[in-house]
């Protein structure tokens, strides 16, 4: 992957977990997992030499493959994005103009 191609996965991951559509665990999935990795209580302890920083390498990996197949899947409805309103149209909303209130 080139920096362009890095520069556009980080604008889509930041638009996918920015998205109220998007439910919550799926956002947080990778804050997860290093919550996971700083928390001192684990399922293999740290303390184990190798076994015990294996499990915290294992679930960091799992949840940046997650991640990377989530905001890669995602897809930005453009259609659902407010359109402005010209100066000379009338007002969408409902609602009289200040001016007119």
């Amino acid at each position: 992957m080139n920096v362009a191609g890095l520069r556009a996965m980080g604008t889509r991951f930041f638009r996918y977990v920015r998205d109220p559509r998007v439910p919550l665990w799926r956002r947080l999935a990778g804050l997860f997992a290093v919550i996971y990795f700083v928390v001192p209580v684990d399922a293999l302890p740290d303390f184990l030499p190798i076994l015990g920083w294996l499990d915290d390498v294992g679930v960091l990996s799992a949840a940046a493959f997650f991640m990377v197949r989530e905001v890669q899947r995602y897809q930005l409805d453009v259609s659902a994005w407010p359109t402005p309103v010209a100066p000379g149209e009338a007002n969408r909303a409902g609602t009289p103009p200040l001016r007119d209130r």
